[in-house]
């Protein structure tokens, strides 16, 4: 038989609650750009992805503080290594389900540069804000 509590096990700890941030962040960020692209022409669309970029590497920076809390001493690396993770996942499914969908990469090289400051930025800005709050060192 299957056991999948080792699933529920990998989440409480300090590695899966960071891994959370981030699935949560990609999924979010997906689920953004398929909305924009079915309500306005793909073109159009396009230019929103470094912005909901940004929303979501903030909100993952924002949350694998606030799951964490002390867990961490450099709470600035582990914010930004999430974002840009997040980022990438991003990027990486976003083309491989369009090129899925229409047989074309929604993203180049040059979006990516652009998503990956963005994301950077953003993830920072979101630790600034948890450390902030939460009053962590």
């Amino acid at each position: 038989m299957f056991n999948i509590s080792f699933i529920f096990d990998l989440w409480s700890t300090t590695f899966g609650k960071a891994v959370h941030s981030v699935v949560v962040g990609t999924v979010g960020t997906v689920i953004l750009v398929a909305f924009f692209n079915m309500v306005m022409l793909p073109a159009i669309g396009l230019k929103f992805v470094p912005l909901i970029i940004a929303f979501n590497a903030a909100l993952t920076g924002y949350m694998v503080l606030e799951k964490t809390r002390e867990s961490f001493q450099r709470k600035w690396s582990v914010a930004i290594i999430t974002g840009t993770v997040m980022t990438l996942l991003a990027f990486i499914v976003l083309n491989a389900f369009f090129m899925q969908t229409t047989d074309l990469y929604l993203l180049g090289l040059h979006q990516l540069a652009i998503m990956l400051a963005m994301g950077i930025g953003a993830s920072w800005f979101g630790a600034v804000l948890a450390i902030n709050y939460f009053k962590l060192n």
